[in-house]
Order: structure tokens, then sequence, then C-alpha cells
């Protein structure tokens, strides 16, 4: 009896100390051009601060990063990349950034329209992390110079990123004076012509080659000589939003009529098709469309 009780009680203290298993992670990256990146088991991302901004034009556009792995890679990539310059647009085993950005909306960063014409923001001015813990993070970022047609206007994003959760959460408001008649949304930059595009009412789902930066293409193929890695699956969903459009430069947007200070929400995510973890994957469009459409049904 008394090596039954001893044992209960280890199994006990063994359950209560058990580490927990962090699954969502994200910082603010000072070393890599005051990026602010975030990641999950499916994907990492990033969005661009005000640093880039000497040596490029970055836009509040949203990039990613390929993973194979649910475990996270953020730090992996930055490491490396800063320390022995090791280019993170490389295959190196556990995922890749082979995803181009440029001065667009990327992968579901906040776009407007007025009179048939998109625009972008630039980098972020401010970051603050709201909320963090082992299976979510909550974040907020602060733009203060968003041209929309001329008018300067200011923006603030929240997004929140929880574990076993492809889509992220957007909420966007923008403020500021202006008398034009603004459509809000988010957006995708479609880079490849022969990419399969499916869209409805609120969502906007493409596949394209994983490989949209050129500088991906000639990195991968003078490092481990591979000129393809798969495909990368894009979503972005906007409840209140009607079809999409596609306007100049292969940039579809959903957009809403909007009127400055109130808020807007959306949902964005991807995946990699060389991304496994149990049962789930996304070898094809029709398994990445199957599984956005069923989770979009939950929010």
């Amino acid at each position: 009896m008394r090596k039954v009780l001893y044992m209960a009680l280890t199994a006990m203290l063994c359950a209560c100390s058990a580490p927990e298993v962090q699954h969502v992670y994200g910082r603010y990256v000072p070393e890599r051009k005051d990026d602010f990146a975030w990641e999950n088991e499916f994907a990492a991302y990033r969005m661009y601060g005000p640093e880039l901004a000497k040596f490029e034009n970055p836009s509040n556009g949203i990039d990613i990063f390929m993973k194979n792995t649910p475990a996270f890679v953020i730090d992996t990539f930055f490491y490396y990349y800063v320390n022995e310059e090791r280019p993170y647009h490389v295959q190196h085993g556990y995922g890749f950034d082979g995803y181009k950005v440029a001065h667009t909306p990327g992968m579901g960063g906040v776009a407007a329209v007025v009179d048939s014409a998109v625009y972008v923001g630039g980098h972020y001015d401010q970051w603050q992390i709201l909320e963090q813990n082992n299976d979510m993070i909550r974040f907020q970022l602060h733009y203060d110079s968003l041209n929309i047609a001329g008018d300067i206007l200011q923006e603030d994003i929240i997004i929140t990123c929880e574990s076993g959760k492809v889509l992220n959460r957007a909420q966007v408001v923008v403020y500021g004076e202006s008398d034009k008649a603004i459509r809000l949304g988010t957006g995708l930059w479609l880079h490849d012509s022969i990419g399969t595009l499916c869209g409805q009412k609120g969502l906007l789902l493409y596949t394209e080659n994983a490989m949209s930066d050129p500088g991906a293409v000639r990195l991968n193929k003078k490092w481990y000589d591979c000129d393809y890695l798969g495909e990368t699956h894009e979503a972005v969903y906007m409840p209140s939003a009607g079809e999409y459009t596609l306007y100049d430069n292969n940039i579809a947007v959903l957009s809403q009529p909007y009127t400055l200070g109130d808020t807007i929400t959306y949902y964005f995510g991807g995946c990699w098709s060389g991304w496994t973890d149990g049962e789930k994957a996304f070898p094809k469009h029709d398994d990445w469309k199957a599984y956005i459409q069923n989770e979009i049904q939950k929010l």
C-alpha cells in the first residue's frame, strides 16, 4: 500500500512540474532592421520597421517564412543571417523565405482603394506586444504616415496569432482627415501568372510557386542546385467584403466602404506545400481550399 501511494504521489508531482510547451512565438527583431516577426506551428511572418527604410522602400505588407516543422524557426533564421551570413531565403532543411513583398500588401497587409487605385503604407513606426503566452500572441503596430491618395493618415493594426490556427486575425483602424471615398481591406500580391486563384464573397485563396522572390531562386540554385521548392498556399478572409477585385500590378483586394475611425476585421495566413504536422498537410491547392473553407466556418 505504501508503494502504491508513493507511485501515485510521484506521478502527481511529475505531472505538476511538467514544463508547458510553447506553440506561438513573436518578437521585435532589431538585429534585422527592425522587423517584427511571429510564428505558430504552421508558418512564420514578419512586418517591416523604420530601419529598413534606410535601404529600400518597405511597405506595411506581410511577409511569410515557409516551415516544414512545427518547431520555431525565427531565431534560427535571424541568428545565422546576422552572425554567419547564411541566407534565410535558402531551404537549409527547416524552411525558408521565398516570398517577395516589395511595396504591396504581400500576404494580407492593409490595402486602401480610392478611384480604382490601390494604396499601401510604408514601415511601422511603433510596436507593442499586448499579450503573449504559450498559445497566443497579440501585438499592435502603429503607422504614422499612411498616404492614401495624397492624404496622410495614421493606422493601427492589432494582429492575433494562435496555436493550431492557420489564419491570423487583423483588426485595423485608420484615422485622420480625408474627404476621399475610401475602401479599406486587405489583399494578396499574385506573383505567378500560372498560380491557382480562387475567389468568392469575402474569401481569396491563392497557390503559387514557393519561390516568388527571384533572389530566393538564385540563392537556392547557388547553395543546393535547387530551382523548385513546391508551392505557397495563401488566404485572406474578410467577412464584410464582397468579391475580390484585381488591380494593377496583380494585386487582388477584398475591401469595403470605410469611414475613418472605424475598425475592420479580417483574417490572413499561409502555409507551404512542404509542411506536414501529423495528418495535416496541404500538398495541393484543393487541400488548402478545403481546409480554409472549413476553418472560416468556425470564426
